[in-house]
């Protein structure tokens, strides 16, 4: 049966740009969070609005994943991936050309909100691909580890993505308002050409599929979230891997957006709490590439997830209380490591509880992830409203303990209500 499929070396190359521009359009969401004080600072604006700038493109996801999921499925792979990287390219060439066209502050800022929000939607088109790439393009046996891949190119852009931002818009910690508008201005613009690059790598080098089928393609029921939704909610289980799936995504996309508030409370330097966002993202990557395979090992997936929500304690108090540069670095990649890993075991038990399956497990697993999008807004909402304004920084103590707090009910949740289904469970 084997024999009848093919395999191409020239699967990587489609791989390769593919990882390339899932990682460039990280950089677009996210341009102004590891700046977040600066840009506040240019637009007079409160941090909260800032907040918006970063987190209203994964929301996006809520809205459209379900019906993008459909159009890939139907137009394919390479069509729906340049329809989003077209729209992403003309929100960031708009950004870019704003603050020299527009004067006035609170303008530039709605117009950057907007392009954010068109950024996220032209970034669903490259995330619903994420595995209809490998499944087009690779053996079975091979899928799981190029879907791997390509979830590492788009965390590979937030990693490098967030310690960009401070290089290349190059903005002293004391700046006057002209040096952070030419900070802002030439960080827009070198991400702008940057997108338009792997853009034209993808559109020239990626094809829709092999000249024969690789493996047969998984039968799967693709349902859209309004029908979805009440269908899974009805299960206990479902339900208490929503709330963990909106937990462990606030928790890292309110670290990731606000660690430059937090860090520069205590006198670090803005690119200093860039490397300390980053590393949570590496962090995770290798936590991701290691943790699940030990799952599979010791036949048990709960304790994974138990671990990770207990290590929210000890890395916020060593970030928000301690600070110490090693420590903050290293207490980052712990949490990364645990916690991100934590996303692929999530979706291994979605798709190992019986009443999922395989066959509805992608759009189990869909539907896990627009929900955690809105986790991914509400925690940094939440951190700043909790914040409290020192003189000219704001503290976040307080709103790491929130997380800390929010965490430990992730734990009981696991605990009491999530199941186990690993193979020890099963035999």
């Amino acid at each position: 049966m084997g024999e009848e499929y093919k395999t191409y070396s020239y699967r990587w190359v489609v791989l390769i740009v593919f990882m390339l521009v899932l990682a460039v359009q990280a950089y677009q969401w996210l341009s102004f969070a590891p700046i977040e004080s600066k840009v506040t600072q240019l637009l007079d604006m409160k941090p909260i609005q800032a907040t918006f700038l970063s987190t209203v493109g994964p929301l996006m996801f809520v809205f459209f994943g379900s019906l993008f999921g459909s159009i890939a499925d139907k137009r394919g792979f390479k069509w729906s991936s340049c329809l989003g990287l077209i729209i992403i390219f003309i929100c960031t060439v708009i950004k870019a050309v704003t603050p020299h066209v527009i004067d006035s502050k609170l303008a530039q800022y709605w117009i950057f909100l907007l392009m954010q929000i068109g950024c996220g939607t032209g970034a669903v088109f490259l995330i619903v691909n994420l595995s209809k790439m490998p499944a087009k393009w690779f053996r079975e046996e091979q899928r799981a580890l190029a879907t791997g891949l390509t979830t590492m190119g788009m965390y590979l852009g937030t990693a490098t993505g967030l310690a960009l931002v401070p290089v290349v818009a190059s903005i002293p910690e004391k700046a006057s308002l002209a040096q952070i508008q030419n900070g802002v201005n030439r960080m827009l613009i070198v991400f702008s050409i940057l997108m338009g690059a792997s853009s034209v790598l993808f559109f020239l080098l990626a094809k829709e599929q092999p000249p024969t089928p690789s493996g047969p393609i998984p039968e799967e029921e693709v349902l859209p979230m309004r029908e979805s939704f009440p269908l899974f909610m009805k299960l206990a289980s479902f339900r208490a891997l929503i709330l963990v799936s909106l937990i462990g995504y606030g928790v890292y996309m309110g670290l990731t957006l606000k660690m430059e508030r937090i860090i520069t409370f205590h006198g670090f330097t803005t690119s200093f709490a860039s490397f300390v966002a980053s590393a949570i993202t590496v962090g995770g990557i290798i936590g991701a590439a290691i943790l699940p395979g030990m799952s599979e090992k010791v036949g048990l997936r709960k304790p994974f997830l138990i671990i990770a929500a207990l290590m929210v304690f000890p890395t916020l108090v060593l970030i928000g209380f301690v600070a110490n540069r090693p420590l903050d670095i290293l207490a980052g990649a712990i949490l990364g490591f645990f916690l991100l890993a934590a996303l692929p075991i999530t979706f291994t038990i979605t798709a190992e509880i019986k009443e999922i399956g395989t066959k509805l497990a992608g759009t189990a697993v869909g539907t896990l992830v627009g929900i955690g999008s809105i986790g991914s807004v509400l925690a940094p909402v939440l951190m700043d409203a909790l914040a409290r304004k020192k003189g000219d920084v704001y503290d976040y103590r307080i709103s790491l303990v929130a997380l800390i707090i929010i965490a430990i009910i992730g734990t009981i949740v696991v605990i009491m209500r999530v199941p186990e289904t690993g193979p020890k469970k099963r035999v």
